[in-house]
Order: C-alpha cells, then structure tokens, then sequence
C-alpha cells in the first residue's frame, strides 16, 4: 500500500532530529527516493502514492518540496513547524500504522545512508544509466521518472541477489 510522500518525508525528518542530525530538504528528497526504490525492487509496491521527478539536482517529490521550501537549504530543525496532518499526534499515530515492509524500507535506508552528505546522495542518483539520468530535460522540472524504471535500476544495483 503506498503512503503519501508527505508522512515518509516526516519519518526521515524526525529520525534527523532525534538522531541530532537534522536533514536537509535536498536530503530529505534523496532519501525518499531511496526508500522508495528500495520498496519497488523487494517487489513491495510504491512505497509512495506520488512519481518522483527528474529536476536538476535529482529526483524530486514536488509536494515534499514545498512542505519543506521554507528551509531553503538549511537543516530541517523543527517538525513541528510544518504538519501535513495537522498535529504531531496525528502524523506520529500515521507513522505507527506503516506496515512492517514500509518500515523497513525507511530503517534501511536510514541506517545505510544517513551519513551521506545530500551532495553525495544527489551524486548518487545523477550516475549513468540511472533513471534521473535518463529522464531529466535541462530546464524541465516536471518529467516523470517511472516507477517501474526506478524498480529495476534498484534491483540491479542496491537489492542482494
């Protein structure tokens, strides 16, 4: 079942923020995607019910860029500034219903790769043969980057065999 991109953004800002390493929104992005792609290649489905786009700095949710716009490129430091579902509360009980692939999905991809730089990540998703790379259009910020491309290009280069 995939989950509004939203409610993923606010599981990696809040593990930013309890971790003491706030994310920033072109992080934020980064991970989504990866999580994402890591959800599609277990043959999970969409972790998100949104298409990345390819725009200049790599695969982008719209949405999560405009909840999170007002950061510019400064860490996320307070998710209670912005709630897309009203309430701490409300997103905190949202995130308890993730199903257990959903969260594994997100932990993994936390584990593996919060410590990357949101330039490294950006390097990461820009590699040949990749879907942003294939997709993007110089001065386009609304090409859609196909699931279904996304879920190959994870399963030949991040899931084990």
């Amino acid at each position: 079942m995939p989950y509004p991109a939203s409610l993923i953004a606010y599981a990696f800002v809040k593990k930013g923020i309890e971790s003491g390493s706030p994310v920033t929104q072109m992080k934020l992005q980064k991970l989504v995607y990866f999580a994402h792609g890591l959800h599609l290649a277990a043959d999970d489905g969409p972790l998100i019910n949104e298409i990345f786009q390819a725009w200049k700095f790599g695969p982008v949710i719209p949405s999560i860029y405009h909840d999170y716009k007002f950061y510019g490129s400064s860490p996320i430091s307070d998710p209670d500034l912005y709630f897309v579902f009203g309430e701490a509360s409300s997103a905190d009980m949202k995130l308890s219903m993730l199903s257990t692939t959903a969260e594994k999905s997100i932990n993994a991809t936390w584990d593996g790769l919060k410590d990357a730089s949101a330039v490294q990540l950006s390097n990461w998703t820009h590699k040949d043969g990749g879907p942003w790379k294939r997709y993007y259009q110089p001065g386009v910020n609304d090409v859609a980057i196909p699931n279904e491309d996304i879920k190959e290009y994870f399963k030949e280069n991040f899931v084990k065999k």
